[in-house]
């Protein structure tokens, strides 16, 4: 019987069920990635996040061949011609079964769907394990047997099941390399660097130097998570998103190096790290909605009433958001820091979403989508599910009325415009008093830096009013 991987978001050889599973129960193993251009043009995905991949792709390689697993890379132009590619190869290599992790977005399980009833009809068995998550999104539910919309009773009930349920490493370990493979596949690597820019060159991504990046986070940094994860300037956050997003380290693997290093009391809601295992819950969540709400999945509100909410039109104003230009200066500097690095710290992607959705009252799916385009860490659900907070349409979302004052989130999480500075650096010689507010500062008017696009007091009461009203006529009519 000859197995073949087939690789999604999981681009790693460690802590990955289905190669463990392959390799411990088939003599013969291979592996399979889809390139899709065009969907990922579909879904606006980040040159910066392709080119990681592709530079993944590349290592992952040479990590799987030293397993005895050649990779094969198959190019097709979106989801809609996987199945038939996927079914013409295990024709074609007289492969009897196919592994792989399950995706939980809609377009993905409609693929998986397709996939599955193909592979079935020719006696070709298919089966999926659930590493994408710590806690399967099928595994949790409320008393009376619905899914959470709310974040906190879910994390209660996540971490209950994270306690009873963490795996150890041994159950991810695939056999030794000395295992003789006589089937294999081969890879066109010039395939693969035909797709590389190298915008990605300053993030690693051999699998060792990235398992040493979280091991040096959880050795140096995470019991400092807490208190230093809201400051941009300082170096307090792990820098492991990236990965996350293409698989290239699973999320067990991280809660499992939390509680070798800090033990039970990890669960137990003190420090930094549980701080940081929250994050990991936050993540599982926003897959949790979207497999319980696949709404989501199609630029629809989680909270459907918002669907017709009257959001401004502004182009002019998107622009000025997008370019950093708006005229304050944690805003600026975060979006000029977005379009030159493919990063943004996350106390700034919460500044910058609520400010485009509550100061200029654009539509958060301009946002979202422009995040998509920018981000090496981008990720749907999570993407997703961060824009509709911001916006206050999604679940467990900020209320309409709590609005960031972006001069009072720069002055407390970067008191000395040491990262403002770094990224606007037409405001060098305004005085660290009026760095956040340059437009007060009496020297405002020689700056070669724009006035604010609209006034914070008059933006908030503006949004505050249309939300206000859009409520009373959902009420009335009723």
């Amino acid at each position: 019987m000859t197995a073949l991987v087939w690789l999604r978001s999981d681009l790693r050889t460690v802590w990955h069920s289905p190669l463990a599973y392959a390799t411990d129960n088939h003599k013969q193993v291979s592996a399979v990635f889809f390139v899709t251009p065009l969907q990922w043009q579909h879904y606006g995905l980040a040159p910066i996040k392709l080119d990681l991949l592709m530079r993944r792709l590349l290592a992952l390689k040479a990590e799987l061949s030293e397993k005895g697993v050649q990779l094969n890379l198959i190019e097709v132009d979106d989801f809609d011609a996987i199945p038939a590619a996927l079914k013409g190869l295990c024709t074609e290599q007289g492969i009897t079964h196919v592994y792989c992790n399950a995706e939980y977005e809609l377009d993905e399980r409609r693929r998986d769907q397709e996939v599955k009833e193909l592979l079935g009809a020719q006696q070709i068995k298919i089966g999926f394990f659930h590493d994408t998550c710590l806690v399967r999104p099928d595994h949790l539910l409320n008393k009376q047997g619905l899914p959470y919309k709310v974040f906190t009773p879910y994390f209660h009930q996540w971490l209950e099941n994270v306690r009873g349920n963490l795996p150890t490493p041994q159950q991810w370990h695939a056999p030794s390399d000395s295992l003789n493979f006589s089937h294999s596949l081969t890879t066109d690597s010039n395939s693969l660097t035909c797709w590389l820019d190298g915008s990605s060159k300053d993030w690693p991504c051999d699998e060792g130097d990235i398992l040493n990046q979280v091991q040096r986070f959880l050795t140096d940094k995470v019991n400092d998570y807490g208190e230093q994860r809201d400051f941009p300037a300082q170096s307090g956050t792990s820098g492991v998103s990236p990965y996350l997003s293409i698989g290239a380290v699973a999320p067990a693997q991280l809660a499992h190096e939390m509680l070798v290093q800090y033990g039970p009391e990890l669960l137990e809601g003190q420090g930094g790290a549980f701080v940081w295992l929250r994050e990991l819950a936050w993540r599982d969540f926003y897959r949790y909605v979207m497999f319980h709400f696949p709404h989501v999945c199609r630029y629809h509100c989680f909270n459907d009433k918002y669907d017709s909410f009257a959001w401004h039109n502004d182009k002019s104003l998107f622009d000025a958001w997008s370019q950093g230009q708006t005229g304050y200066p944690i805003v600026d500097a975060a979006m000029r820091c977005l379009n030159a690095t493919g990063w943004m710290h996350n106390r700034l992607r919460m500044i910058v979403a609520s400010f485009l959705c509550k100061h200029l009252l654009l539509p958060w799916r301009w946002g979202e989508d422009y995040f998509m385009s920018k981000l090496i860490d981008g990720d749907f659900a999570s993407n997703n599910g961060g824009w509709q907070w911001s916006a206050s349409v999604g679940t467990d979302a900020a209320p309409y009325f709590r609005i960031f004052n972006p001069a009072a989130q720069g002055q407390r999480y970067d008191p000395d415009g040491e990262f403002l500075l770094q990224w606007v650096p037409e405001l060098k010689k305004v005085p660290r008093k009026y760095l956040h507010e340059p437009q007060k500062w009496p020297g405002a008017s020689g700056l070669d830096y724009p006035r604010p696009v609209v006034e914070h007091k008059q933006a908030v009461a503006n949004t505050k009013e249309r939300f206000s009203q859009f409520l009373d006529s959902v009420k009335s009519s009723k």
